[in-house]
């Protein structure tokens, strides 16, 4: 695997990696919100079924910053990550069509099939392809064309699909469903950033990072009165977790800047 130089690949894949982090905690927000006992039935509650899905958006966040930072090592995680979620999508599916599942149901898991797909092809991509920039854009172009899908289905097709028999989602929702939306685009956007050699790229995306760890904290006082103290603690920790991935998106950003200074050679890290 042929590498461009990167002074600060290193960092920048920490930071990668913990925006991943930060999003499969909504595995556990999801399993804390009251009144939704899982169950191993053919509903929206089945526990595969609920778990898989909420860990959709950090395995597809990995895939778009290891496709992004063309670390070897984070590659080769995202691939086995992401190959493995796809199985079980795939598994998942299999079930519901034999079993007679609800068609939203399995057109979900369709969709997620759909996106890890994508996904996977972004980050066999950027491993495989030889020329070092082709598979940086190929892999990243691909990839994010996954996040986007999958950001859509999630934040707002689906819940409109699913109030459509009650004459839609009324205008408050249909406003909280756009700002999930933003919300999640500007975690893809960050990871996309803080994982592209250039300086520049990498500050905005440890702005973003920021900006959506603060705002994560900030929507715990909301929070707490519906879901409980227990979800609030956990929306408080992604939120930290999310800011900890700013620091190692600034020292990658402050390392490629010093190699590239004139007089400085760059090196790979």
């Amino acid at each position: 695997m042929h590498t461009l130089p990167d002074a600060g690949r290193r960092p920048a894949a920490f930071s990668v990696l913990v925006l991943a982090i930060a999003l499969w905690m909504a595995v556990p927000l999801r399993l804390l919100i009251p009144g939704n006992e899982l169950d191993l039935d053919l509903t929206v509650n089945n526990a595969v079924f609920v778990i898989e899905n909420a860990a959709m958006a950090g395995t597809v966040v990995l895939a778009v910053g290891a496709a992004a930072v063309r670390a070897r090592r984070v590659l080769t995680g995202a691939v086995v990550v992401v190959g493995l979620h796809l199985l079980l999508q795939v598994g998942t599916a299999g079930v519901q069509l034999l079993d007679g599942a609800r068609p939203e149901l399995v057109l979900g898991t369709l969709a997620g099939i759909l996106v890890l797909l994508l996904a996977l092809a972004g980050v066999l991509l950027a491993r495989f392809v030889r020329a070092p920039a082709t598979a940086r854009r190929a892999g990243l172009v691909v990839a994010l064309v996954g996040a986007v899908i999958h950001t859509l289905w999630k934040s707002v097709l689906l819940p409109v699909v699913a109030t459509l028999p009650y004459g839609g989602p009324p205008t408050g929702m249909i406003w909280s469903l756009l700002l999930n939306m933003v919300l999640s685009l500007l975690v893809v956007a960050a990871a996309a950033l803080c994982g592209w050699a250039a300086p520049t790229t990498r500050r905005i995306g440890a702005l973003l990072a920021a900006v959506v760890g603060v705002l994560g904290i900030v929507a715990v006082t909301g929070a707490v009165g519906f879901f409980g103290e227990a979800y609030g603690v956990v929306l408080i920790v992604q939120g930290l977790i999310t800011l900890a991935a700013v620091p190692f998106a600034v020292l990658a950003a402050r390392r490629l800047a010093a190699a590239r200074r004139p007089g400085v050679g760059q090196a790979g890290s």
